[in-house]
């Protein structure tokens, strides 16, 4: 005895889904998955039309009965061998005949929803927007701050600090390009504090991941830190530079004034 099902769910291409004593079949693994089934045999099936004609039951029921009623078919010998027996004599055809059932599926009345499995989701969701808003609300503060951080050495401080807080979250979130830009503002908050050496390895660093990820805009991002590094560095050497001149002109006036107080 055997019985070949053709599954229309939803008005969608029928499946064809083979039973019998001994075995259940579906033409692809792909079925079982979409319907949450352990993947069982499979083969491609064919149906001689005339005999579809001369012997098919047409079951109309609700969508949520696929699961099951396959899951059970392909676990269970006892079900699959009662199924069979059953339709046969539904059927009025002999033992050893061929049942074609046309299984038709409508949408059900009502959903199935996993209240447990929403609670999760609703959680790690939540988790995350209000993370998203916290980063929002630093990069804000961190911007403020980083611009006073060129005239205030506290500024600057804080700022290294905000970046710090974007960088915890950025890795909490699984972001990478959120953290990478965090190193950056590390990086600026570095240099401002005179950190030049510590600064250029954070970019250098960041860039290269840019490079990695095709990351266009971090990479226009750390050509921004650098030649804010570049202008902060001629900075200091002019800065340096002046200091010498005025420390040679105060040993030149030294010079002159002790020379004086000799003669």
């Amino acid at each position: 005895m055997q019985v070949v099902t053709k599954v229309r769910l939803f008005r969608s291409p029928y499946t064809i889904f083979f039973i019998t004593e001994d075995l259940s079949i579906l033409p692809d693994e792909q079925y079982y998955k979409s319907i949450g089934v352990k993947i069982g045999d499979c083969c491609e099936l064919e149906i001689d039309g005339e005999d579809e004609v001369q012997k098919k039951l047409r079951v109309k029921t609700n969508a949520l009965f696929l699961q099951p009623f396959v899951k059970e078919c392909v676990n269970s010998d006892v079900y699959r061998s009662n199924v069979v027996s059953h339709l046969n004599r539904l059927g009025g055809y002999p033992a050893c005949g061929t049942v074609f059932l046309k299984l038709i599926l409508e949408p059900p009345d009502t959903e199935i929803i996993d209240y447990a499995w929403n609670e999760r989701i609703l959680r790690l969701i939540w988790t995350r927007v209000e993370i998203e808003n916290a980063f929002s609300w630093l990069s804000t503060l961190g911007g403020a701050y980083s611009a006073l951080g060129d005239y205030f050495d506290h500024c600057a401080e804080e700022a290294g600090r905000i970046s710090l807080r974007q960088y915890k979250l950025s890795r909490m979130l699984g972001d990478e390009g959120l953290a990478a830009r965090s190193r950056l503002y590390s990086a600026l908050s570095q240099a401002q504090k005179g950190n030049l050496h510590i600064s250029r390895n954070i970019v250098r660093n960041v860039a290269a991941f840019a490079r990695e990820t095709h990351d266009k805009r971090l990479i226009r991002m750390c050509q921004g830190v650098w030649a804010k590094l570049k202008y902060l560095r001629s900075l200091k050497h002019e800065s340096q530079a002046t200091e010498d001149k005025e420390e040679k002109d105060c040993d030149i006036k030294n010079g002159k004034v002790q020379n004086a107080v000799t003669n």
